[in-house]
């Protein structure tokens, strides 16, 4: 990873409030590579493997994994419980715990059916071979279940993937789910995605993570592909998606449109705080199944830069056999030089939808000039404003694609779309915005500073890019960064070297 990509890790991982670990550990169980699965399981006489751990462990204990490479695929058996605790496990000892799937037979590293109460964290999954395959897979129903610090990496085939997690209960949903602190990489989850909830999912958190040079969609959040049998609970829900770090997440079919992070038919969902570049796209909002609907995502404070296609995308690809995004807010986004190689998609790309709201979002273009695109009538029934744009190439006039319609110069865009009545076609004064480089700040003088909506008032616990209040002059800044003129010369620079 180049130095300008560590800078930009330290900012996707800020804390960040997620579920409780809270849980009574009131025994402890050790398996080590010189156990046996005969032994108690104690410190003195450790078990041998990790499935005897998942097949026996009561709830509310620990499985205390000591420093080696375990080549299994575990099914877990066992479940903690509201009043014992979860069940726990992780390493024991200094050095790596590493579960190895080379040889093994099966498709997941780790399965999870229908259990709750279970934490597993700091191990390191690797060398699985799967063909719809995962290194933890999560299915069925169930409720607080904890994916913490873990390590995956070449997980290899097709649809081999790192974090797989699908309500399938038609009535229960798997609930209080945390992912958090991961990384995943060097995985070949197409035509999936590196990390997904899908079907009937909720209260989740998905936060912390680092998912990069995947072969498709690094995180996803998906609803009306049929996981859960029940239309009405088939979506992902009521979750959070922060502080992630997403970059080189490439599809290697159909002409490369992945996204770093995806909500394909989710709703009530917050992505918020997100880092995402070199990616196909870098966010998108859809619906691509028949009749699905994404409906009230927010998308908020995110960096999304130098991704190869488009930066942010909304609405429903191919309306009415594709399904539409309703009722979503962007704001506060910084998206710079995306479309990165120049196909024509432009920095914000706008299908079917309607009812959605962008706005203070800051939008740099690289110099081909296209800020926003959208097919014909794609963008009827959405709300621009309070946005500030701008072109790298002072020779080159900004170009919108409105409803189909080429409309070359800020006068013509506004005139035609009636949108954007009080945004800016301004120089953001970013610290830096060279691709090798980048520093995605404000300066002082940046006309970005107190332009946002005066009447946007922050939501509980809302903060900029750098984890500062959200709002702290008379207005909000436009774009991820909220200025703070006192910290400029010793705070964090994303990017920067």
């Amino acid at each position: 990873m180049g130095r300008w990509l560590g800078a930009l890790l330290a900012v996707s991982l800020m804390p960040v409030a997620v579920a409780p670990r809270a849980a009574r550990e009131d025994q402890i169980f050790v398996v080590a590579p010189n156990g046996d699965d005969a032994n108690p399981g104690s410190e003195a006489l450790p078990w041998r493997t990790i499935q005897k751990a998942c097949n026996d462990t009561p709830p509310g204990s620990t499985v205390a994994i000591r420093t080696g490479t375990y080549n299994e695929k575990v099914i877990v058996r066992v479940s903690g419980d509201e009043g014992a605790g979860f069940i726990t496990f992780r390493p024991h000892g200094d050095g790596p715990v590493v579960i190895d799937g080379n040889g093994r037979e099966g498709d997941n590293l780790v399965l999870i059916s229908n259990c709750s109460f279970l934490r597993f964290e700091g191990l390191t999954l690797t060398r699985n071979r799967a063909r719809d395959g995962s290194a933890v897979r999560v299915t069925g129903s169930g409720e607080h279940i904890e994916l913490r610090d873990l390590t995956i990496t070449e997980i290899r085939g097709s649809d081999a993937m790192g974090i797989t997690v699908y309500g399938t209960s038609p009535l229960t949903p798997i609930s209080d789910l945390v992912i958090d602190g991961n990384e995943i990489a060097d995985c070949d989850p197409a035509e999936s995605e590196a990390l997904v909830v899908n079907g009937n999912v909720t209260r989740f958190a998905i936060t912390n993570n680092v998912v990069h040079d995947v072969d498709n969609i690094g995180i996803d959040m998906i609803g009306g592909e049929g996981t859960c049998p029940e239309p009405a609970n088939d979506a992902a829900r009521e979750g959070i998606c922060r502080g992630n770090l997403v970059y080189r997440a490439r599809s290697s079919y159909g002409g490369g449109f992945a996204g770093g992070i995806y909500v394909d038919g989710g709703r009530d969902i917050v992505v918020e705080g997100n880092v995402v570049t070199e990616c196909d796209i870098g966010i998108e909002i859809g619906a691509e199944n028949r009749k699905a609907r994404a409906r009230n995502v927010v998308v908020r404070n995110n960096l999304i830069f130098n991704n190869d296609k488009i930066g942010l995308a909304f609405g429903g690809y191919d309306y009415d056999t594709t399904g539409k995004v309703l009722d979503c807010v962007f704001t506060n986004n910084t998206l710079v030089a995306n479309d990165s190689l120049g196909r024509g998609f432009g920095e914000v790309l706008v299908q079917a939808a309607e009812g959605n709201r962008f706005f203070n979002n800051l939008v740099v273009a690289n110099p081909q000039g296209l800020l926003l695109r959208s097919p014909a009538l794609g963008a009827v029934g959405n709300t621009f404003d309070y946005n500030l744009y701008f072109v790298t190439d002072a020779a080159v006039r900004p170009a919108f694609f409105w409803n189909g319609a080429l409309r070359q110069g800020w006068g013509a865009y506004r005139d035609a779309s009636g949108q954007d009545a009080h945004s800016l076609l301004a120089d953001p004064q970013l610290v830096r915005v060279a691709p090798s480089a980048p520093d995605l700040h404000l300066l002082r003088t940046s006309p970005a500073r107190d332009a946002g909506d005066p009447s946007f008032v922050p939501a509980p616990g809302e903060v900029d890019i750098d984890g500062e209040p959200r709002r702290m002059g008379v207005a909000v800044d436009i774009g991820a960064d909220e200025l703070v003129v006192s910290e400029r010369p010793v705070r964090r620079r994303v990017g920067s070297r």
